[in-house]
């Protein structure tokens, strides 16, 4: 039980620093992802008003500058509206501008007289009809002026005020605007190195928040123990109680019966000697119960060993069979030859014992219980199946089966004898023995699948 508190421990705050994380990452990186284009939109918008050439002077550019989300509104009255398509690109580019208008504001774009050396970009005049009045490719080596002429009639005709696009292995952005005299000019930058820069920030950081994550496990993995102290020294003191209350239990109970038998040999049996006898074996099972409960946990890996799981199926089935025919029910079994589990004889064998005492106590009048055991495709590893008719059985919650002192019949009558602590026995030893054990109800029937 500690082992799966600590890893559930470690799992939900490993779980909890990795949704921390991958937001801050996603935000950082849709901030950076943005800036990258806003950036290289501010600065072909200055071409752009400055006829297509950037120039040799320094100039520090406001924020008033920088292309606003309504730019992507801001068309002529006769340009058609947008595709669906071109209105994706739209909102992409309003997100990337709203992300990076913050910073925008408060860091001016800043021109150098080395710009118009490192910046690629061209320029095309056009006037109102599409006809090419100027062509600027001074600064740029890889575009002629046929695909320079092509790509800004294209631009245009998307009615969109920037936006990007990729030719080959290229990336370009580009921004088109309306002179005042009705001509329209569409400035493309060639932003491929900035886009991959962008793009190697964000490869970098999930590697780097990926490494960050391992070593944080690390370090939980290390001190979740010292975290969940308390609750371990919790666990083993109710242990110590539980198991020296049953030791201290024992003694008066084994003397109440002693001496109930001494009156029974004196006087002779009565209703009152019996039910003190039914009362105190009632009483002896569960203290036994409760200390099995409270040593759970305690087997060593080299105390486990390959049991033959079909003898103790097979041994169960013998235990139980005239006890369910006596009570006019049918038993049926498909049990596989040589199924072996990891564990040991007497638990295994009690996981069979509880569930085919459950099954007799639950089982419908006249009804079937079917006992399955088969091998998995797992190495070494069984399927066990116990199943009972129930038609009461809709309805109920059959993950609360497993819950100490939990009992379906929830006025604990005596129409079904027991305590509500053997499914949670079942359920310690098969999570000793590395299993899994699971209750579900369908067609009328409760089943218990154990896999191993």
């Amino acid at each position: 039980m500690i082992k799966n508190l600590q890893r559930r421990f470690i799992a939900i705050t490993t779980l909890a620093i990795t949704a921390v994380m991958l937001v801050l990452l996603l935000m950082l990186n849709l901030y950076n992802y943005g800036a990258t284009y806003t950036e290289a939109y501010r600065l072909l918008r200055f071409i752009a008003e400055n006829g297509g050439e950037l120039g040799n002077s320094s100039v520090r550019i406001s924020e008033d500058h920088a292309p606003r989300a309504s730019d992507n509104d801001d068309r002529s009255d006769d340009d058609p509206d947008e595709s669906p398509s071109e209105s994706i690109t739209v909102n992409i580019t309003r997100i990337s501008d709203l992300i990076s208008h913050v910073v925008s504001s408060a860091n001016p774009l800043v021109i150098t007289g080395e710009n118009p050396y490192i910046i690629r970009y061209y320029s095309v005049l056009l006037d109102r009809d599409g006809n090419v009045l100027n062509v600027n490719l001074a600064h740029v080596a890889s575009v002629d002026e046929d695909s320079a002429i092509a790509h800004a009639r294209e631009l245009i005709s998307h009615h969109i005020r920037h936006g990007h696009f990729k030719v080959e292995d290229r990336i370009y952005t580009y921004y088109a605007r309306k002179n005042p005299d009705k001509t329209r000019i569409v400035v493309v930058m060639d932003s491929t190195n900035d886009v991959k820069n962008a793009r190697d920030v964000i490869r970098r950081s999930f590697i780097l928040g990926v490494i960050c994550l391992l070593i944080f496990v690390v370090i939980v993995s290390f001190l979740s123990k010292k975290a969940i102290s308390p609750v371990i020294r919790n666990l083993e003191n109710q242990k110590a109680f539980i198991t020296n209350a049953g030791h201290e239990l024992k003694t008066p109970l084994a003397v109440i019966k002693a001496d109930t038998e001494v009156i029974e040999m004196s006087t002779g049996a009565t209703e009152w000697t019996k039910s003190i006898s039914n009362q105190v074996d009632r009483l002896t099972v569960l203290t036994g119960n409760l200390i099995t409960l409270a040593k759970m946990g305690e087997l060593k890996k080299e105390d486990l060993s390959d049991v033959d799981f079909t003898e103790c199926v097979k041994t169960a089935i013998n235990n139980y069979g005239i006890i369910i025919t006596n009570q006019g029910k049918r038993l049926e079994n498909d049990i596989a030859d040589n199924v072996m589990v990891r564990g040991t004889k007497d638990g295994l064998t009690e996981v069979v014992n509880i569930l085919l005492d459950n099954a007799q106590k639950y089982c419908d009048d006249n009804g079937t219980i079917k006992v399955e055991l088969a091998k998995t495709r797992k190495l070494s590893g069984a399927k066990l199946t116990v199943s009972n008719d129930y038609a009461a059985g809709a309805g109920v919650d059959y993950t609360r089966f497993f819950d100490r002192f939990y009992r379906g019949d929830t006025s604990h009558s005596d129409k079904h004898s027991g305590y509500g602590i053997g499914l949670s026995m079942a359920e310690g030893f098969v999570e000793e023995f590395g299993g899994k054990i699971a209750a579900d109800y369908h067609a009328g029937r409760i089943i218990f699948t154990v896999i191993f």
